[in-house]
């Protein structure tokens, strides 16, 4: 499904008002999703070094903003349409037994984190010339926008899992 350029309300610092129109700064979040195989009991954490286990597979992401409908929109309501009118996904998972050759250890982390985002196999997958590429008016090919490695995630995908399951966690475990 292709995605639409917003319209909101936009107000440039000159104008005493916001006007109604199409949003001029599209903005694309080059991301990575992950998806659940095995789910948890309701209410109970995910141990970093259990993480794994729930993880089938990583999907490409994208999150879409309009910047400039955000600017506007964020002090009185803060992030609202512009943060909400698209999320895609690649229409494919790659399996985390997929990705196994090609893991390495994960960055340093300075300051170390708390006791439960610690894990033992504190590796992630080196996804190399992950790029995004957009549109360049009148040419026919495609521009990068960026190119990165996912190996220089700061917080692997069990610490994200273990830190979206915490809330469960009793305060003194902490």
């Amino acid at each position: 499904m292709p995605v639409r350029r917003p319209n909101g309300q936009l107000k440039l610092p000159t104008d005493d008002r916001p006007v109604f129109g199409a949003c001029c700064k599209l903005d694309i979040e080059l991301e990575t999703g992950f998806i659940i195989g095995r789910g948890n009991e309701l209410g109970e954490p995910i141990a970093c070094d259990d993480a794994e286990s729930h993880i089938f597979g990583m999907v490409l992401l994208n999150d879409w903003s309009a910047r400039d409908i955000q600017q506007w929109e964020y002090v009185p309501l803060g992030p609202f349409n512009s943060k909400t009118f698209a999320t895609t996904i690649s229409p494919w998972i790659v399996t985390l037994d997929a990705l196994e050759p090609f893991r390495v250890a994960t960055p340093a982390q300075e300051p170390q984190p708390l006791a439960y985002l610690q894990h033992n196999r504190a590796i992630t997958p080196s996804i190399s010339n992950w790029s995004c590429y957009g549109p360049n008016e009148g040419v026919q090919r495609a521009t990068t926008i960026s190119r990165t490695n996912f190996r220089l995630m700061y917080w692997s995908m069990a610490q994200q899992l273990a830190h979206h399951t915490v809330f469960a966690i009793p305060a003194s475990a902490i």
